[in-house]
């Protein structure tokens, strides 16, 4: 990363600290790209680079007063590296979760209406953000405690049981859309 002048770092982030906008924005105009490069190098995603630096900047700006930088290119660059660090683990432990989720082996046993329920449910849950069906499979179809779901799923409790809302009013929503375009088989 380029290197300012210690006089230049110093006032940015003395006026990042006393929430300057201004200061924010010429801190970012200058270190956004190599963030930027920093994380599309290990991501090999522009998309997800771009949410990575999104994030380390909402991150400085949120924590801004509480900060103590000494180095602001090294401090951004390290920021970075952990942000693509916990992106990478989160995904891969969504890919775990979604490929255990994949093919339950409990479906072999249960009779032909109760497969017929679980494949609409599970082609509903697949119109489910992916945390959300993960909370709804795991929880609802598969019975686990919901303290154990949020866990792998790294989320608190309380945002595994708003998953968990979201996803029941969905799934009655889906329901009576589905009982109405039924209703008119019955009448033929």
């Amino acid at each position: 990363m380029s290197e300012p002048t210690n006089d230049n770092e110093r006032y940015l982030l003395q006026g990042l600290k006393a929430g300057d906008e201004a200061a924010f924005a010429a801190i970012y105009r200058q270190y956004w790209q190599q963030l930027f490069f920093v994380a599309l190098k290990r991501l090999q995603s522009a998309d997800d680079a771009k949410e990575i630096v999104q994030e380390v900047f909402l991150t400085l700006w949120q924590k801004r007063e509480g900060l103590e930088i000494h180095s602001l290119p090294l401090y951004l660059s390290a920021m970075t590296r952990y942000a693509v660090y916990r992106a990478t683990a989160n995904k891969q432990r969504a890919q775990a979760l979604a490929a255990k989720v994949a093919a339950p082996k409990e479906i072999a046993a249960i009779d032909l209406d109760n497969r017929q329920l679980l494949e609409i449910l599970h082609r509903l849950s697949n119109e489910l953000p992916e945390k959300h069906r993960l909370v709804f499979v795991h929880h609802k179809m598969l019975d686990r405690p919901l303290e154990e779901v949020a866990g792998m799923l790294g989320v608190s409790v309380r945002t595994a049981e708003g998953y968990s809302a979201k996803v029941m009013d969905f799934m009655r929503r889906r329901r009576k859309q589905l009982a109405l375009s039924a209703l008119p088989f019955f009448f033929f």
